[in-house]
């Protein structure tokens, strides 16, 4: 009974969180083609068998797919659900200006249609700006406080104490412990200069994290910290949103940092995930709320929504980037496209130059797929290694 409750905890869980994110992404998209007056046919959020469906006033349909792995949304005139091409070529300026004047999304100017491919992976930040600002809103700020230190620790051997608060390092203002956990994480064997505050006198001190024995490219002082809503600070609606954006900020320029440590080969890729470690962290995020001790029903549902919104939040910077790169099929492939177009004079690539690059991003984007499964499995299953 434990282990079918436990796939439906972390499948309705994955479900959920890849839904909306999906969602959001795809929204954008839809939300500023019908404000520029395209003609849309379908959103979809999952793919294969349609399993719920409808038809609204404006004839778009509805559906939700069998296979909850992503969404699209479908223009009138698109030849597939990837908008890689029209259905029909128009080069006749009067049939090109009849379509564009049915809203056929091919035949729309130059800004239109990058508005329309931006509009997803834009949206998908401003969600994560927004959920990280309800969270911060809800929850309050975690003062980086020191609850326990290691014997033997860099924390103990540079002079930290139970009930010490960190409040800078190396000039960098520390509003909450996760500032501190990201830049100790950032920082094996570099000497930080710290500021402490024990009781109502600030102490200086330098501190030098070691490398993480599981990940010796991570730092860790061997400190202990519990969060709890008595401890944290309340902020308001101002504070939050700029808490909003500087959590996503954060997210975004530790992302590009690995990606490009990648490319340089300072970074190996090993911490790619793909659906099968998303599926591990959303259930481990659902059951870990769901299992909260000496908690009631209501709040370990208040829990379970709110570490759910926390993950959807990262997971959607993580789609929105992701669509940027420029790789052809991803939004960042058509905008590279649309940027060649304009330096061409309003003259796109050669279809069959299309063609090969879109295949050329597909077989990208497959080997990215099944690296990033072989990473979860290997995860997953460290011994079969």
């Amino acid at each position: 009974m434990d282990v079918l409750q436990n796939i439906v905890v972390y499948a309705s869980a994955f479900v959920i969180v890849l839904s909306v994110v999906v969602f959001v992404h795809e929204f954008g998209h839809f939300q500023v083609a019908r404000w520029r007056g395209v003609a849309i046919d379908t959103f979809s959020i999952g793919f294969g068998k349609t399993l719920l469906g409808w038809r609204d006033k404006q004839g778009v349909q509805w559906k939700i797919g069998a296979l909850p792995l992503g969404g699209y949304v479908k223009f009138a005139d698109d030849m597939d659900a990837m908008s890689t091409a029209p259905r029909e070529k128009i080069e006749d300026p009067a049939a090109l200006a009849e379509a564009r004047a049915k809203g056929l999304f091919h035949a729309q100017p130059l800004t239109t249609r990058s508005m329309v491919v931006a509009a997803g992976p834009f949206t998908n930040f401003v969600f994560a700006i927004a959920a990280f600002a309800i969270l911060a809103l809800i929850a309050g700020k975690d003062p980086a406080s020191v609850d326990r230190v290691d014997p033997g620790s860099p924390a103990a051997a540079a002079g930290l104490q139970s009930g010490d608060i960190i409040v800078a390092v190396n000039d960098e203002r520390i509003d909450e412990f996760q500032d501190l956990q990201r830049i100790i994480a950032a920082s094996p064997n570099v000497t930080l200069q710290v500021v402490v505050l024990r009781g109502d006198q600030e102490i200086e001190m330098q501190l030098t994290p070691r490398p993480r024995s599981d990940n010796p490219r991570l730092g860790a002082i061997g400190v202990g910290h519990t969060s709890t809503f008595e401890n944290r600070q309340r902020i308001g609606p101002i504070e939050a949103v700029g808490e909003g954006a500087s959590n996503t900020w954060q997210i975004v320029a530790q992302t590009g940092a690995y990606i490009g440590g990648i490319f340089v080969g300072r970074e190996s890729g090993d911490q790619i995930a793909g659906p099968l470690g998303i599926i591990n962290i959303s259930g481990q995020v659902a059951s870990s709320a769901l299992d909260a001790p000496e908690a009631t029903l209501v709040q370990k549902l208040q829990l379970l929504a709110l570490s759910l919104l926390n993950l959807a939040a990262v997971l959607s910077v993580a789609v929105g980037l992701v669509n940027l790169l420029p790789i052809p099929i991803l939004d960042g492939g058509h905008l590279l496209f649309y940027g060649i177009e304009a330096v061409r004079g309003g003259k796109p690539l050669p279809a069959a130059a299309q063609e090969w690059a879109y295949r050329a991003g597909f077989a990208v984007m497959a080997s990215l797929f099944l690296f990033a499964t072989w990473n979860d499995i290997t995860r997953l299953f460290p011994g079969g290694q």
